[in-house]
């Protein structure tokens, strides 16, 4: 492994764990703030650029696939891209009708556990190489 995908599989790693386990703990404030956001048509939009540069990046500076955590982080790369542009161009309407569809809600600990699964695997290949 390169030594950028050492440390992005660290960063994207600790980022995703630490993001699920708060999204665990605080479930309540973490859907009220998808709620709230959802609502804002500019918030959408800032996210949506913020996507798209943290997307941006990873794809330029990363774009490597040549075993699995290269593939993982290129991957992660490449999705944070694709959902900040959809996220800018589509209707904010439509946004939430995706969020809708999702029945995010719902499948909460889902979404929290595949993201806490992805980022314990990222930690464990970044840190054990």
């Amino acid at each position: 492994m390169t030594p950028l995908t050492l440390f992005l599989a660290k960063l994207i790693g600790a980022y995703a764990l630490i993001m699920s386990a708060w999204m665990l703990v605080r479930r309540d404030v973490a859907l009220q703030m998808i709620e709230s956001i959802s609502r804002e048509p500019v918030a959408i939009a800032f996210i949506g650029m913020i996507r798209l540069a943290i997307g941006l990046a990873m794809v330029v500076g990363h774009d490597i696939w040549t075993d699995a955590a290269a593939a993982l982080v290129s991957l992660v790369g490449w999705l944070t891209l694709i959902s900040g542009v959809l996220t800018l161009f589509l209707p904010p309407q439509t946004v939430r009708d995706i969020f809708a569809r999702m029945g995010y809600e719902k499948r909460y600990p889902v979404f929290a556990l595949i993201s806490f699964a992805l980022g314990g695997a990222l930690l464990i290949a970044g840190f054990s190489a």
